[in-house]
């Protein structure tokens, strides 16, 4: 806890020399803008002098005018005028003068404006704030003054009214209100004339009347914003009042030109300070930490830790040391290393005490060596050793520095390893089924020796070349396609993705063999791909009977033809014969009809095997897709209409609604669409939805979507011939001949499970 003080002293010497600096800034900066206010206050005191004399001088002739009706109550027009222009020529500044007899406007000057308020009551006719100022003015039997108002002239004014009251004769000398003069001052003339038009630039003025309540101030002239902003404020008397003028800066209280050398050298001080202080104490504590973290280090390291003297004695062990060879506290100081610690001869028989000779005069011509040790209860362990010499102050060498390892498991685990690796080749090199690993690039990087004896390749001209090389095209595609479908199942399971695939490979002599093949990918820690390894067992044989059994097939489906043109055409040499019933013509239509279906099914099954062989000649032709989607629909009916199943047809993109054009052949388009929704009805769950969305861009696609997944065993064969689910009373002929039309079209049919709960079977068509 001391150590930690003593530590936080620089930092705390160097936060008070800090506040120091801030305090010395703070005092600069308030020196300053005192300075500054002041100039400020000078200025401001000239423009309220000016104002104050301007408004005087104004209000001065209301007084003189006054003093002129108390002599002469009885004042008419021309004389007011006349009187009114010479005082107002003197003063300047003035939009009207006004003369109010018991508060009716009686004179104005100048009279060109008179028409409009001559003979207008100041109480009845005028707003609010006339009223109020007419009778202020009355009550008071002062002068008063509104701000700013309209009305009385033109334009915005300062109004000032005065009321007269004339004395009567009597013992008393009882006066009586007469009326009220108003004149009408013009504030642009007014600033003017005090010098706020003329005031500096940089600085910024404002002035308002105030008011009783906060906030309900009347701004006159300027920003309000100037008001919150420190200013300097000044009261300029009017009457029965004051109004109030403010001033800062332009741009703002300044800041004070000394506010970077205070702060660029306070900082540089107190981290020079800082740091020096650091340093000393770092360099009085330094050799203290030194001895306490290597003691710190030496005894809590999880490497056995040795020093051994010249005569191979044991002068210094760590705890680690001690609990590892299970020794006490101190029993292996003074005893020699070779009998204790590590046996006098090794396991080729070579005497240890020599090497550690050899060791001890020359530790740099042995850095590192593995050695078995022997613990105090007979036990043998491996430890793998670092070296070093320790010199003494004239660089000689006085002591030998070990640093050993426990390697025990490895040495355990790379026995383990080599008995496995014997095991594995004798049987890869033994086995039947050919075995052959690929790198991250699908180069061959293993094979077994089966595989020479059913191909008749040379082992060194198989290894490193790719597997392609020796695939029929078909076969390569389909690898490759397997491939991606197992690297996009990295990471969704716990074990490494594998697939079991059909593989057609080439011979020496051209030949191809049928192996069927497990794959597996091979991931490294990170779970990256890093090749893939693969076993094959030969099927020739049996994909020799398949295609057999097709070729019988399609004999007999052609050999069927015949018999079937007596079916089909019969029905029709019986109707000419006539003398039939109804129900017997029913029967002949009946068979009739099964006949027509028969035979499409045998030329369909022979369409699709001219496709299988490349040689089916299309018949294309402009279709309607919707149309036949409709059509499709209509037939799936009594399966829509049991499993209550909702089909939704979307066309997407910048396209008629009612029509969708593609050229394709009909019959075998309606099949392939009719195989592929048949399937989504039924694998839709009752009450599910089946969407089939149309889009066209550089190719046409549509996409077929239902509720519920394809299953994980099945999504790599669905498209392949009798491929169908557990319990499936289905031919598994359906997507099969769905992908064959669509390739035969120049497109594909593609699988897509990537959404957790929905199949989308995308058919891609060219244009």
């Amino acid at each position: 806890m001391l150590k930690r003080a003593t530590y936080l002293l620089p930092l705390l010497i160097g936060l008070a020399i800090a506040s120091l600096i801030s305090a010395g800034y703070y005092a600069e900066q308030d020196r300053h803008i005192q300075k500054t206010r002041l100039q400020v206050f000078y200025k401001l005191s000239t423009i309220q002098s000016g104002f104050e004399n301007a408004l005087n001088n104004k209000l001065h002739l209301a007084n003189a005018l006054k003093s002129f009706i108390g002599l002469n109550p009885d004042i008419d027009q021309e004389e007011f005028a006349r009187l009114a222009r010479e005082m107002a020529e003197d003063v300047g500044g003035i939009h009207h003068l006004e003369l109010a007899r018991d508060n009716v406007i009686t004179h104005v000057y100048p009279q060109r404006d008179s028409a409009q308020i001559m003979g207008r009551d100041l109480l009845n006719d005028f707003p609010s704030d006339i009223k109020h100022l007419t009778k202020k003015a009355m009550t008071s039997r002062q002068e008063q003054i509104l701000s700013s108002g309209k009305g009385l002239g033109k334009g915005d004014t300062i109004i000032a009214a005065t009321p007269v009251y004339i004395n009567e004769d009597g013992p008393k000398g009882v006066s009586r209100y007469w009326g009220l003069i108003v004149v009408l001052i013009d504030t642009n003339a007014l600033y003017r004339e005090a010098g706020f038009m003329d005031v500096s630039p940089e600085l910024e003025l404002a002035l308002r009347k105030p008011e009783t309540d906060p906030g309900r101030e009347t701004l006159l002239i300027g920003k309000q914003s100037t008001f919150d902003m420190d200013p300097v404020l000044m009261n300029i008397p009017i009457p029965n009042g004051y109004w109030q003028v403010a001033a800062v800066p332009a741009r703002g209280w300044p800041i004070s030109p000394n506010k970077p050398y205070i702060i660029g050298g306070g900082l540089v001080g107190t981290l020079m300070i800082t740091v020096s202080l650091w340093a000393v104490l770092l360099m009085i504590q330094g050799r203290l930490k030194d001895r306490e973290r290597y003691r710190y280090l030496v005894h809590n390291a999880r490497s056995i830790i040795l020093r051994i003297n010249m005569a191979g004695e044991i002068t210094f062990c760590n705890e680690h040391a001690e609990a590892f060879y299970g020794y006490d506290p101190g029993e292996l100081i003074g005893r020699p290393l070779i009998g204790t610690l590590v046996p006098k001869r090794n396991m080729e028989g070579e005497s240890m005490k020599r090497y550690i000779n050899r060791l001890l005069k020359n530790p740099a011509a042995h850095p590192f060596n593995e050695s078995i040790n022997v613990r105090k209860n007979g036990e043998m362990v491996w430890v793998s050793w670092a070296n070093d010499s320790v010199l003494d102050s004239d660089e000689r060498m006085v002591e030998l520095l070990c640093v050993g390892t426990d390697i025990t498991d490895r040495k355990l685990m790379e026995e383990a390893l080599r008995q496995r690796e014997k095991q594995y080749r004798l049987l890869a090199e033994n086995a039947s089924d050919i075995i052959w690993g690929l790198d991250a690039d699908s180069r061959i990087t293993f094979i077994s020796p089966s595989d020479e004896a059913l191909r008749g390749f040379k082992r060194q001209n198989v290894l490193g070349q790719p597997i392609s090389f020796f695939l029929t095209p078909s076969s390569d595609r389909r690898l490759t396609n397997a491939m991606k479908n197992l690297e996009s199942q990295i990471g969704n399971q716990k074990q490494p993705p594998a697939s079991t695939i059909d593989l057609e490979f080439i011979c020496v002599d051209g030949a191809t063999v049928w192996l069927e093949t497990h794959l597996v990918i091979l991931l490294n820690e990170n779970g990256d791909k890093v090749g893939m390894q693969g076993v094959g067992r030969d099927i020739t044989d049996r994909k020799l009977a398949e295609a057999l059994r097709d070729d019988m097939e399609r004999i007999a489906r052609h050999d069927l033809k015949t018999p079937l043109g007596a079916v089909v055409g019969l029905p029709e040499e019986i109707r000419r014969l006539g003398g039939l019933t109804p129900i017997q013509e029913g029967m002949l239509s009946t068979i009739e009809n099964a006949g027509n279906a028969m035979l499409q099914l045998i030329n369909r099954s022979l369409d699709l095997f001219k496709m299988e062989r490349g040689t089916y000649i299309l018949k294309k032709k402009t279709i309607d897709v919707l149309h036949i989607l409709e059509t499709i629909k209509v037939e799936s009916l009594p399966i829509i209409r049991g499993k209550g199943i909702s089909v939704g047809i979307e066309v997407r993109g910048e396209l008629p609604e009612d029509r969708f054009w593609a050229t394709a052949e009909e019959d075998l388009f309606k099949s392939m669409l009719s195989n592929l929704i048949l399937n989504a009805l039924q694998a839709s769950p009752e009450g599910g939805s089946v969407s089939i969305i149309l889009k066209r861009d550089e190719n046409i696609s549509i996409t077929i979507r239902n509720p519920g997944e394809v299953p994980t065993a099945l999504r790599d064969t669905f498209f392949d011939k009798y491929s169908s689910s557990d319990g499936s009373d289905g031919s598994g002929l359906g997507t099969y001949s769905a992908r064959l039309i669509a390739r035969t079209h120049g497109g594909d049919v593609t699988l897509d499970s990537d959404i957790p709960g929905e199949t989308s079977v995308i058919i891609n068509l060219p244009e």
